[in-house]
């Protein structure tokens, strides 16, 4: 049975990049490509542990329901990841998306004067700096507040002054230099917390479901961080993609397993294929064929967390079939080129002789500052499919690259 296993971008945009979407499109093309025959999708959830479950989306001919001609297994990584994250305040999560961000400032603003294969360091840089807008206006939100609460108390509360005096102290004095004293501004705090509080606001009020989205941010690039940056619950996520790997080995007869991977999933699947820090399994070795990576951020963290990649194991990864679908204007897919050109793949995963198919696929380039201004750029990383699973997409260039090469 030839198997692929499905393995999403990082985020909470689950109904657009499910499995069933997914596997939705896959069999739509496949209908497209062929004459005379009809495919349909079914669901089922199985446990490969325990306690982990996984939703697998068969397709089979409409004539013959029994007759599967494909399935896909998903890999649910994204509360793993996120766990000892998730039980946090927004507060909490906001001044940790600020510390990170102001940590990775200086290389950011490296990478933008001395890029290291990467040439998206401008677009970079400009959502950076977004980030830390978003991350200080709602950790100053605190403060802010307290000084706008106090205005609704007497002067005589002395408790809320002393604390009040305590953020907020007025006259800061230059301090002297050489002898002389510079002398001292007086800045106005009660003018700046209303404009944090306002600016924070009009911000809820303006970005739906804000609350939700910052969350979210400050979840996913904290979490996604601390995997590259310090391999945090690495061990337990590639575990458990192996322990899915040997219950389809054990359950699908003559086993053929495609890693099917978009956006921070592809770094899931490469981390399977060229592992580190440990030996390929014989499930690897022996069951799994392909690779498929949508959108995969390779250069974008090997800029950034530049020794993510080194001493890798080259097995299996080497032996894979592997396609790579891209967009020139999408800021955070790779072509595996040193230049922003379409056109074949000049290198692979460092220290690996395999170097991927590529193949482009564009929705529409990006032009002039306006788009520049309003990220387009990277919004085009979600434009590898339509919303709906009737629209076009990516798949259809897939799918004919498995065919022609008897993957499918």
């Amino acid at each position: 049975m030839k198997t692929g296993i499905y393995i999403s971008a990082l985020g909470k945009a689950i109904d657009r990049n499910s499995v069933e979407r997914y596997a939705e499109r896959f069999k739509n093309e496949m209908n497209f490509n062929t004459n005379g025959l009809q495919y349909e999708t079914k669901t089922e959830k199985i446990n490969y542990t325990k306690n982990k479950e996984s939703l697998v989306v068969s397709i089979y001919e409409k004539s013959s329901p029994d007759d599967i001609v494909y399935k896909f297994y998903d890999f649910k990584y994204h509360d793993i990841l996120t766990e000892k994250f998730n039980s946090r305040s927004l507060l909490f999560k906001s001044f940790w998306l600020l510390v990170l961000v102001l940590k990775k400032f200086p290389l950011i603003l490296k990478r933008t004067f001395l890029p290291k294969n990467y040439s998206r360091s401008i677009e970079s840089l400009y959502v950076f700096s977004i980030f830390l807008i978003l991350s200080l206006s709602l950790v100053l939100m605190f403060p802010a507040t307290l000084e706008a609460a106090t205005d609704f108390f007497t002067k005589d509360n002395i408790k809320l002054a002393e604390l009040k005096n305590f953020f907020y102290p007025g006259d800061i004095p230059y301090v002297s230099f050489r002898g002389i004293e510079i002398g001292c501004i007086n800045i106005d705090f009660h003018k700046i917390s209303k404009s944090i509080v306002l600016f924070t606001s009009l911000l809820v009020l303006i970005i739906p479901n804000a609350n939700t989205v910052i969350t979210e941010l400050a979840t996913n690039f904290v979490c996604a961080n601390d995997y590259l940056q310090h391999g945090s619950q690495k061990q337990l996520i590639q575990g458990n993609l192996e322990h899915l790997v040997d219950y389809i080995t054990e359950n699908e007869t003559d086993c053929e397993i495609h890693f099917h991977s978009y956006s921070f999933g592809t770094i899931l699947a490469l981390d399977y294929a060229y592992p580190y820090g440990t030996k390929p399994s014989k499930n690897a070795l022996t069951y799994c064929k392909s690779i498929i990576t949508i959108g995969t951020p390779y250069e974008f963290v090997n800029s950034y967390y530049s020794r993510f990649y080194e001493n890798r194991q080259i097995q299996p990864g080497d032996s894979l079939q592997w396609m790579n679908i891209y967009s020139t204007a999408d800021a955070l897919g790779t072509n595996f080129r040193k230049d922003k050109n379409a056109g074949e793949a000049e290198f692979g995963v460092l220290g690996a002789s395999n170097k991927p198919q590529n193949i482009n696929y564009e929705v529409s380039p990006v032009k002039g500052i306006f788009d520049f201004m309003m990220l387009y750029s990277i919004r085009v990383h979600e434009m590898y499919w339509d919303e709906t699973s009737e629209g076009q997409s990516c798949l259809g260039l897939i799918y004919n690259e498995m065919k022609n090469r008897n993957l499918i």
